[in-house]
């Protein structure tokens, strides 16, 4: 779980530090991050989203490899032409390289070095993850975290300078071939991508008798992470059982059909009590040489006649809930989701009620970015887990309600304040007095 986030000369963010403590020093279980339209708050999801971006470039470097040479071809049953398929398939993981996450994240017109740093807390530990780059490459990498006993430097490397603990692998043997493959590759590819490449090619057995406890569990905790990212941007990512990625429909073992029945029941308890109109959330079931496709449909009352509908037909709004559902869930049962323009397409209600219901459930961490201050309301949601994003004189700010307000008082209500009060002002929308006489004259 996150304990803070620095960024410096990333994308309009020139130098912020976001602290995601509490008192206790422990990480916040719900984070919720509000600004204006263009003001910063996906850029900070990104900047996490970077950090899964940096450890999967090797293996995009040996799928390019492979693609660019035709050594992969789509199938032939594929309904597009194969040519076509490729120059998608080359072109998507063209974007996944070092040069380009500096392409497009790196504060344009800053010739100072683009920074991003990440604290982080795994089984009660605390850690830190350093990456510093310059206009086409990675300069510096560093980690912190528990080695044996105590907190030290597990690795730290720079263009001309490797440092990395011995504690950190079990065998010098493994040692002297990561060594080798940072002369060859770091640069363009972060140390922690040539692990997770290591891991990916060699077996279990072998990554578990060579990679430290302790750094496999920092590997595991990043690649565990679940994203989801506003549509038209990126892909997001979550790990879980296919069923429960795929709750609006899919095909799955027929050994699979107990899963099924219970994630039918929990989506029928829960949409039902969502919505007035709904009877009943069940699965439409065709079964098939040992496979069963599954459709989710609601039984709906519509005047006085109920009929079965498709899910597809449903508003992209109750669409939008269900794709929540799974991230959720993940939040609950222990890991860290982040999630950018959190109900967007749903009613703020029901999208407040969502979070509320969560809240005090959640084992793991929820980074949320939204604009749903309803969410503010809640009792459930404590006022440390607001911040806003601020434009001052100085660049831009990420600031916690804990260091806007002197005092936090239990009957202030944080929404109002966000509205009202003058210490909010330079997070809030700017007053637009706009005379559209002379542009609505353009369409006559």
């Amino acid at each position: 779980m996150f304990t803070y986030l620095k960024l410096k000369n990333f994308k309009t963010y020139k130098d912020i530090t976001i602290n995601f403590q509490n008192k206790k020093d422990d990480f916040k279980q719900v984070i919720a991050i509000y600004g204006a339209n263009g003001s910063g708050k996906s850029t900070i999801v990104q900047a996490f989203l970077t950090l899964e971006k940096t450890m999967g470039t090797m293996q995009v470097k040996d799928l390019l490899m492979d693609l660019l040479n035709n050594k992969i071809t789509p199938p032939d049953d594929i309904p597009i032409k194969q040519d076509l398929m490729l120059e998608f398939i080359k072109s998507r993981l063209a974007n996944s390289t070092v040069e380009k996450i500096i392409d497009e994240y790196k504060m344009i017109n800053s010739n100072a070095p683009m920074v991003l740093e990440y604290g982080f807390l795994i089984n009660e530990s605390s850690g830190s993850y350093f990456m510093e780059f310059d206009n086409s490459n990675l300069i510096r990498e560093r980690l912190e975290y528990k080695i044996l006993k105590n907190k030290g430097c597990c690795f730290n490397i720079e263009e001309d300078k490797v440092e990395i603990n011995s504690n950190i692998f079990e065998s010098h043997e493994f040692l002297e071939e990561i060594k080798k493959q940072i002369q060859m590759y770091w640069g363009k590819h972060s140390f922690l991508s040539i692990l997770q490449h290591e891991m990916e090619e060699k077996s279990a057995a072998y990554i578990n008798s060579n990679i430290s406890k302790n750094l496999m569990n920092v590997l595991t905790a990043f690649n565990s992470i679940s994203y989801k990212v506003a549509s038209n941007r990126e892909d997001g990512s979550i790990l879980a059982s296919s069923i429960l990625t795929n709750l609006e429909g899919g095909v799955i073992e027929k050994s699979e059909e107990k899963s099924l029945d219970k994630v039918e029941k929990v989506l029928n308890s829960f949409f039902v009590t969502l919505f007035d109109d709904v009877n009943k959330a069940f699965y439409h079931r065709d079964e098939k040489n040992g496979k069963i496709r599954y459709s989710l449909f609601f039984n709906k009352r519509i005047e006085e006649c109920n009929f079965d509908i498709d899910f597809r037909y449903e508003s992209s709004g109750t669409q939008e809930i269900l794709d929540l559902l799974p991230y959720l869930m993940v939040a609950i049962t222990g890991k860290c989701v982040i999630i950018d323009e959190f109900g967007n397409g749903i009613h703020d209600l029901l999208a407040a009620k969502l979070i509320k219901a969560i809240a005090k459930n959640i084992k793991g961490q929820l980074i949320i970015t939204t604009h749903n201050t309803l969410i503010m309301d809640h009792s459930d949601i404590k006022p440390d887990a607001l911040y806003f994003i601020f434009t001052e004189v100085s660049g831009k700010k990420v600031k916690c309600v804990t260091d806007i307000e002197e005092r936090l008082h239990p009957n202030y209500n944080y929404r109002n304040r966000y509205f009202n009060n003058e210490l909010y002002a330079d997070g809030l929308p700017k007053n637009l007095d706009v005379d559209f006489s002379e542009f609505s004259k353009l369409y006559v």
